[in-house]
């Protein structure tokens, strides 16, 4: 027994080592590497960033206009839209400011390109210019612009003068238009009374200066004279 189960382990090892399975799993490679693909596109359809950054420049202004200029210094054009807010703080830093204008421009910047941003001011205080960079844009920092006003609110007194001034314009237009006075009456009444007066006065003008037609009679003239007298010395001549 013994003999034979030394037989049978012999043969098993002997067709294990030589099979062709073992073969296999000693012939795996592994590869480390990695595939890059690039889908096609349409141009106004590239994600990622355009390489375009944008700097602030220089900002001025009064009372009346503020004008804040950024220039895209990057190497490529940026593709547009752009977005930028103005935000104003009575003093201080206009960076925790009140947002009084937010727009979106449908609009590219090309490289070495600049573009002027304008705001009316209603009130004194510093107001911050913020042009927003391409969303991919490495950098965390915005261009941002700074401008204090001041000395732009009309003194109390004045516009107490303008408020009163516009009062007294509305009322004298009124009293205008609108005949509320006695004198304003009287004069109407007189007018009418006047009107009335000639229509009753025309029948009898009209029929005074209508001329009567009479028959005017004409003196002879002496020529006509001289003949009526030689025809009468004529006939008496010839009886």
């Amino acid at each position: 027994m013994k003999i034979v189960l030394i037989w049978y382990v012999t043969i098993l090892t002997g067709m294990y080592l030589t099979s062709e399975t073992t073969a296999q799993f000693n012939d795996i490679e592994v590869i480390a590497n990695s595939i890059h693909v690039k889908w096609e596109v349409e141009p106004g359809e590239e994600e990622g960033w355009d390489k375009s950054s944008f700097k602030f420049v220089t900002i001025k202004g009064d009372c009346t206009k503020i004008e804040a200029t950024f220039t895209n210094t990057g190497s490529g054009d940026a593709r547009g839209p752009l977005r930028y807010k103005i935000q104003w703080a009575p003093g201080g830093n206009g960076k925790d400011g009140t947002i009084v204008k937010e727009e979106v421009l449908q609009r590219g910047l090309k490289s070495g390109e600049s573009i002027t941003l304008t705001h009316k001011p209603d009130k004194d205080g510093k107001y911050r210019f913020t042009l927003f960079q391409h969303p991919d844009h490495p950098g965390k920092s915005e261009p941002t612009g700074d401008l204090t006003i001041g000395k732009c609110a009309k003194p109390k007194a004045v516009e107490k003068l303008e408020k009163a001034e516009k009062e007294t314009d509305k009322s004298q237009s009124v009293e205008d238009t609108l005949p509320n006075s006695d004198s304003d009456k009287q004069e109407a009444a007189s007018e009418k009374e006047e009107q009335e007066s000639n229509q009753t006065n025309k029948p009898s003008t009209s029929i005074e200066e209508k001329p009567t037609e009479e028959s005017e009679e004409v003196p002879p003239s002496n020529d006509d004279t001289k003949k009526e007298g030689e025809e009468s010395v004529e006939k008496v001549s010839e009886q």
